[in-house]
């Protein structure tokens, strides 16, 4: 494997001419050596899998001793670089207008040259010690050494040099320790010239081992929120795991968002609301108090909830969403999925009692900035689906090699968006593996979807979800309920129905709203134009959208690239109708107030292309 790493490296490099020099030497270099690295790094055949819990450690925030120099420190760094684009292809003129754009946000050690420190811990069957070596933002030719003492003598697991920071992240270091159980101490240490340090991201050892059995009353609901995450990028070889899901699950495939923009359309999953109706049409406004979330009626019956939300401007400061949640966490910037994945995982093995969870999980990875690390920035991905198992094996999803932006102040390219999305598969499905090694998918109803999807070049929009095309409003959606049994449903589905779907799910009565349950489809979705802009009404043969107008025949034209409006079709003249009467049936609701977002605020919404 090795071998073909390395064969496919040297062809992919010698075709490709597009690149600057610089970036594609780097990026090569990174690949290959990332390869190696990964594939040498865990050389023990899987062994199969006991009916063990997996368990986490998170060594940033664990105990330890400092053998020699100074301590590390835990910090929230990027996997990448602070500022992603390439400032030579930005023209001079938007430099100042338009700020930094930052990889996603991961925990990380800051360690500085010359020390040694050393975790004590307990470990179980098939562990393994993993990181990334994020290097650093100054020169630093560094070393990261791992090692591990056990019986009360020393050894070097494993070495690599530090890499310059870029855009994209190195690949994740898995180093075997398989071999050992019991009491030992994982040594990290980082050599190289006085007064230097450098980034240990997301340390951490996992092992299997035993934990008591919790069973609650009611089941689980872990509700994941894509960003982003178009429909089509499913089933196209880049999402093991959550194309393994979806053969476990009943999926949806003509579901429809109700808003073209994160918070909105969250406010309306989380309410069951269509926007006439609850009134949060920007990033702004948060939701009224008075409204009562699905996490609000859970809490009230007896839940524990719990949030991560990868995106500062969902922030309950600018949604109103933190309402019923006993636990919110948020990014400052916005999180890489691992981290957010990371904090969820700990959240659950920390539960105690015998209460039902309600957990929210929200990834942004797929949005612009397009920074996947090493190698779904190259076009590989792991073989298979895996859990929280080590990588051994890569494959590649595309034609391989590197890539730059397209777009350099949004931080666009379309084939590290599939990067992103295969990334963020793999975080999935280490959440997926940790649910399932401790019986948890048996207790838990598991949904995912998205809040919207992208425009990749498509109706002359790049990398930005405006307007109501089928690129932005048709998203994933599927549930895995208990009993894991697959089913494909055609009909039209809204967002806003799963939230009496849910409901129904774990017995509690249903409120007044918009929504319907998932099982009975619709003949119409509508779906609003954040800021006011416009809505449209889908049927399964046309689209109709006002602002414009605009029509189209979805089964002659599915892409939307022929309009028909003005032509005196029957068709446009009843979707108008019906699109009006439902704009004029609205849900009373309390008065919305916008918060006017901090200079700062302000900075992180232009940098994401939304100011």
């Amino acid at each position: 494997m090795v071998a073909q790493a390395v064969e496919a490296a040297a062809a992919v490099r010698k075709k490709d001419t597009k690149d600057p020099k610089d970036t594609k030497d780097l990026n090569w270099v990174l690949m290959v050596l990332g390869v190696l690295v990964v594939l040498s790094a865990c050389q023990a055949e899987p062994a199969p899998s006991p009916a063990l819990p997996w368990t986490r450690l998170d060594l940033s925030r664990e105990p330890f001793a400092v053998e020699t120099g100074e301590p590390a420190t835990p910090k929230i760094s990027f996997l990448g670089s602070a500022e992603v684009r390439d400032m030579r292809l930005v023209p001079t003129s938007q430099l100042v207008s338009f700020p930094r754009r930052t990889a996603g946000q991961v925990q990380a050690l800051e360690m500085k040259t010359g020390a040694r420190t050393r975790w004590p811990m307990r470990i179980g069957k098939e562990s393994y010690f993993s990181f990334t070596p994020l290097g650093s933002e100054g020169a630093c030719p560094c070393t990261y050494r791992v090692g591990v003492r056990a019986g009360g003598s020393a050894r070097e697991l494993y070495r690599i040099e530090s890499a310059p920071v870029g855009p994209i992240a190195p690949p994740v270091v898995e180093v075997d320790l398989s071999d050992l159980s019991g009491e030992i101490e994982i040594l990290l240490q980082l050599d190289g010239p006085p007064g230097s340090s450098a980034l240990w991201g997301s340390p951490a050892v996992y092992s299997r081992k035993t934990i008591p059995e919790r069973h609650a009353n009611r089941p689980n609901i872990l509700f994941v929120g894509l960003d982003t995450f178009r429909a089509d990028a499913l089933g196209r070889n880049l999402t093991p795991n959550l194309d393994r899901l979806a053969g476990q699950s009943h999926v949806w495939l003509n579901a429809f968002t109700v808003f073209n923009s994160t918070n909105p359309s969250f406010v309306s999953m989380m309410t069951g609301r269509y926007g006439k109706s609850h009134g949060v049409y920007d990033l702004k406004t948060p939701l009224p108090q008075s409204h009562v979330t699905l996490a609000e009626h859970l809490a009230t019956a007896g839940y524990d909830t719990f949030a991560v939300i990868s995106a500062s401007h969902l922030g309950d400061h600018a949604s109103g969403l933190g309402q019923g949640f006993h636990e919110f966490a948020l990014a400052s910037e916005h999180l890489a999925a691992e981290l957010a994945v990371d904090t969820t995982l700990d959240w659950i093995a920390d539960r105690q009692g015998q209460k039902p969870f309600f957990a929210w999980l929200h990834l942004f990875d797929p949005h612009t900035p397009h920074t996947p690390p090493q190698p779904y920035a190259l076009g590989f991905r792991p073989s298979s689906p895996l859990g929280l198992d080590p990588v051994r094996a890569w494959i590649p999803f595309r034609d391989p090699g590197p890539r730059t932006f397209t777009e350099p102040v949004l931080g666009g390219q379309r084939d590290l968006y599939d990067g992103e999305v295969a990334y963020l598969d793999r975080q999935i499905g280490r959440l997926l593996g940790f649910l399932e090694s401790r019986g948890l998918l048996e207790d838990t109803i598991l949904v995912v979807v998205a809040d919207h999807g992208e425009s990749l070049g498509e109706h002359g929009i790049r990398f930005r979800h405006v307007g109501l095309h089928d690129t932005t409003t048709h998203v994933p959606l599927m549930i895995r309920w208990p009993h894991g049994k697959g089913r494909r449903i055609e009909g039209l589905v809204q967002t806003i129905d799963l939230f009496p779907t849910l409901l129904k799910a774990v017995g509690l009565p249903i409120p007044p709203q918009d929504g319907r349950d998932l099982e009975k489809t619709r003949r119409a979705v509508f779906a609003e134009h954040s800021d006011h802009l416009g809505a449209m009404v889908r049927t399964r043969g046309f689209k109709y959208m006002e602002q414009g107008p605009r029509l189209y025949d979805l089964k002659a034209d599915p892409g939307e690239t022929r309009n028909l409006a003005g032509r005196g079709l029957a068709a446009e003249r009843e979707l108008a109708n019906l699109l009006r009467s439902w704009k004029a049936d609205r849900r009373a609701h309390p008065e919305t107030r916008p918060v006017e977002p901090s200079d700062e605020e302000k900075a992180r919404l232009r940098a994401l292309g939304y100011v």
